[in-house]
This record gives structure tokens, sequence and C-alpha cells, in this order.
């Protein structure tokens, strides 16, 4: 028989902080048991739960039916959406600390779901890059776990592992949008900012939130014309 894995073991085996993996259990969110008080969870469930999550991850069934914009980053980006300094010695730890402080913000409903989401995604495809930037999203369309669409930020400064063969990753930025056209023009805006040595070393050395806040609405505005926001509606 199966032998269980204990919640630190399922925790490292999904990749997501211990104290989110317990929530989800005793919101029967997850496939768990209590022996002795304890909670205990089986292999071949949580993989289960990982196909499913997967599933969500890259599925735009679910949109909102709300006109989306192609909106400028300070329609979706404001100062108290970034964190100097992020905590967490792992992604784990990023994710939970970004998702926690969004959630704080009324950006988010269900922070359990986009925490595991998330944790879900980057076992998928992770998405840290090697500039030392990571791209956190889980893809998913539902228009009622977003009650506004949002960017936020995160940096560390002394680097977190984040994925495998890309060293530490320094700036993480977080998506939640509800329209796929969107989705990847902002992924494409950003990845522009994080190739630019001189926004990322900007981004890097400066000192508050406030400050990073004015750096990337600079870097949007330096974006190429093809890429600049366009505020008019988007396609689905």
């Amino acid at each position: 028989m199966e032998a269980y894995m204990t919640a630190k073991e399922a925790a490292d085996y999904l990749k997501i902080a211990e104290r989110t993996l317990v929530r989800l259990a005793h919101e029967g969110k997850i496939p768990g048991v209590k022996i002795g008080g304890q909670w205990r969870f089986r292999r071949a469930l949580l993989d289960e739960y990982l196909d499913h999550l997967a599933s969500q991850s890259v599925s735009t069934s679910t949109v909102s039916a709300d006109t989306v914009y192609d909106l400028p980053l300070s329609e979706i980006l404001s100062v108290e959406q970034i964190l100097p300094e992020i905590e967490g010695p792992d992604r784990a730890g990023v994710i939970a600390n970004l998702v926690e402080h969004v959630t704080s913000l009324g950006l988010v409903k269900d922070q359990s779901w986009f925490e595991a989401a998330l944790a879900a995604r980057e076992r998928l495809v992770p998405t840290a890059v090697p500039e030392g930037v990571a791209f956190l999203h889980a893809r998913r369309r539902i228009a009622d776990m977003f009650p506004k669409q949002f960017i936020a930020v995160g940096r560390s400064s002394e680097g977190i592992p984040f994925a495998p063969d890309m060293g530490k990753t320094r700036v993480f930025f977080l998506l939640a949008l509800r329209n796929d056209t969107l989705h990847v023009r902002w992924l494409s805006r950003l990845a522009w900012i994080a190739r630019s040595p001189g926004w990322l070393n900007t981004l890097m050395e400066a000192d508050s939130a406030q400050v990073m806040y004015q750096a990337l609405l600079e870097a949007a505005e330096s974006l190429p014309k093809s890429l600049a926001p366009t505020g008019k509606a988007m396609a689905r």
C-alpha cells in the first residue's frame, strides 16, 4: 500500500508553502486525511489534484463578459501592489507572500486557489528567465476570482532560487489579467523591460516601492510603438 506523506513532504512535492497546503486541506480543496491529529496525503491523489490545476491553468474557457481595454500600466499597477523586499527563501515562499499581499489589498477573492494555481503553473512550465526575472500567472480567466485585474511586483535584493538552471531570480511580476490577448501583450511588454539592462538595474537599485513604481511607469512609456498600450478594447 502506498505510504502517506506528511504535510511537509506533500508541500515540498507540490512546491507550495506548508501552511497553504494545510489550509487547502481544511477547506476540502485538496485530498488529505487526518491521522492522529496530523494531516497525511497520498501521492497518487496529489497527482490527480495537480493534473486538475494544470488543466485549469491553461484553460481560457471562462472569461469576463465585460469589455477589456488595453489600458496603460498606471491603471493596473499601483505603489501598494509592489513589495520592494519580498520574503521567502524559495519559490513556494515567494508565491505565498505575493498572493497574501495582493489578497490583503482585496485584489483576490480566493487566496488558496490562486496560490495553488500559480504553483501548479510553475510546476508545469517555470516562468523565470535568465535575466533574473519571473512572470507568475495562472492563465485561467475567472472574472469573479479577481474583482479587479492587476499586475503586482515583488523584489528580492539577494535573489531567490526560483527555477532550475536559472540562477537567482530577483524581480517577480505577478499577472492577473482577464483577457488572453491583454495577458500576452503585457507579458511581451514586461519581457521587453526585463531585457533592458538600464530599466532592470533601476528597479534593483530603487530604495522604495514608490521609486520602483515610477521607474516601471517610465519604462512603460518608453516601450516601442508596436508594444505601447492602445487604450482600445481587446479581442478575446
